[in-house]
């Protein structure tokens, strides 16, 4: 599935939705850990924002203990959201932006009442090949 993200500089980013359990591959991206709403709730909360060139590599570091999996866990953290990008300079650009936009609470330096995000309706079901493993 696909959302489409709007940051605070009205910047639309579509972000791809999976579940924790996804098998990803070593792409360049930026990620977020995300409590999606229930029920009738149009809120999701952005818990952390990370940036790799390495995707599948990070997120196995970031499973470390007391790691952001664990303290998102601990915030009700339900999907990765993911949006690939190559180059480096771009990954960081719009890993700020997206900490800037929702201030993630697993983000060292952020409050736990944040990271609120409005949401629209998403898009059709998509999986990119460059992120999903086999």
């Amino acid at each position: 599935m696909t959302l489409t993200l709007t940051s605070h500089r009205g910047r639309d980013y579509p972000v791809e939705l999976f579940t924790p359990d996804t098998a990803f591959t070593d792409t360049g991206a930026v990620y977020l850990f995300l409590r999606m709403p229930e029920g009738r709730s149009l809120q999701a909360q952005v818990l952390y924002v990370g940036e790799s060139d390495r995707m599948a590599s990070q997120l196995g570091h970031d499973r470390r203990p007391g790691g952001p999996w664990d303290r998102a866990l601990a915030l009700g953290f339900d999907t990765v959201g993911g949006l690939p990008l190559a180059r480096p300079e771009d990954r960081a650009l719009i890993a700020r932006e997206f900490i800037h936009s929702w201030n993630p609470p697993c983000n060292d330096g952020h409050g736990t009442l944040t990271g609120l995000v409005g949401l629209t309706a998403p898009s059709a079901f998509q999986l990119r090949r460059a992120m999903v493993g086999k």
